[in-house]
């Protein structure tokens, strides 16, 4: 991390708390204060010029929540910067696309520029883009960089996951570094907060190529290299760009004289539409509102021994997936139990 001291700003009311880190580090947190002195905002990349030492006022889009436990990162348009606490409920209280003004104190923590302590949080809006910086594969290496640090990074064109000894990585586990494509100076970092069915502590890596979406931190000794990826939750492996894809031909169940279930996978969360009809021409259509990645839709009121068909898709803020027509026959039988 580059180093320009400018006049630096004290701070009163000093105590001392210990803190811990994303990766389960322990350390001294820096000196807090009770209240900030009012500071104009300034961009993220002037904040990071500063240096260490220098208070600052930035306002930007935090890109994580909880799931990188106390640690936030917060970007503009052109760069991006950790903050971390663990005494502020206002900033632990933040989730991406959260509009922010944040006023601190710049501090080294092994290479990575961080504000800490945080002074002042406020919050000016919710559910603002975050925007990711896109970066194929092929060009990894020149991504892990200075200027990059505390951005957000989509990976794109990934075609595996290693263990640091270059197995292919299989159940993933907290505060472990994996590589991305097998090469070791791009390490990802996985966050042992980042738990449950949408963390990616247990997660499998999807097979086949994918792209990664985390973000950039440091942790080094020597203040040089050492950057690592943290992607936020399991939703950052990304399969098929996005696209909510049909995995296979829908499959019909529950047969019965006057109306069959529809079953369909997607690779990715969606929203399902069926349409069909007596001809190719298809004419009728039931939608289902909620994304998922399982879908199950029920036709009804059809009629007996007659061949329907059937056409699926899903949508979701990437784009729409959908299946060629399929044909489906109703029988003679009544309808099943439920």
């Amino acid at each position: 991390m580059k180093q320009l001291l400018l006049p630096v700003l004290l701070l009163s009311s000093v105590s001392l708390s210990l803190a811990q880190k994303p990766t389960g580090r322990t350390r001294v947190a820096a000196p807090t204060t009770a209240a900030a002195a009012p500071q104009a905002p300034t961009t993220v990349a002037a904040a990071r010029m500063a240096g260490p030492g220098a208070t600052v006022t930035v306002r930007g889009i935090i890109t994580n929540g909880p799931e990188l436990g106390q640690l936030r990162f917060v970007q503009d348009q052109e760069a991006g910067l950790a903050v971390f606490s663990t005494t502020s409920a206002a900033l632990q209280a933040l989730v991406p696309g959260d509009s922010v003004l944040l006023t601190g104190t710049l501090k080294d923590y092994k290479g990575l520029l961080e504000m800490d302590p945080v002074a002042q949080v406020v919050k000016l809006a919710a559910g603002r883009r975050v925007t990711a910086l896109e970066v194929a594969a092929a060009d990894l290496s020149a991504a892990f960089v200075e200027a990059n640090e505390g951005r957000l990074l989509r990976i794109k064109g990934l075609s595996r996951l290693t263990t640091t000894g270059g197995t292919a990585a299989t159940k993933l586990a907290g505060n472990a570094n994996y590589l991305l494509d097998g090469q070791p100076e791009t390490p990802i970092r996985i966050n042992v907060a980042s738990t449950g069915e949408q963390g990616v502590v247990d997660q499998t890596p999807p097979p086949g190529s994918f792209d990664l979406i985390g973000s950039l931190s440091q942790f080094t000794q020597s203040g040089t290299g050492g950057y690592q990826l943290l992607p936020r939750t399991f939703a950052d492996f990304v399969v098929a760009g996005g696209l909510p894809v049909i995995a296979g031909e829908p499959l019909p169940t529950n047969i019965y004289r006057n109306g069959f279930t529809v079953l369909f996978q997607t690779v990715n969360p969606g929203t399902a539409k069926v349409e069909y009809g007596r001809s190719s021409q298809l004419g009728q259509v039931v939608t289902l509102k909620e994304l998922a990645t399982s879908h199950r839709v029920e036709l009804e009121d059809l009629e007996p021994n007659t061949t329907y068909y059937v056409r699926v898709s899903a949508t979701n803020a990437v784009g729409t997936s959908s299946s060629p027509p399929v044909p489906i026959l109703t029988d003679n039988k009544k309808r099943p139990n439920r």
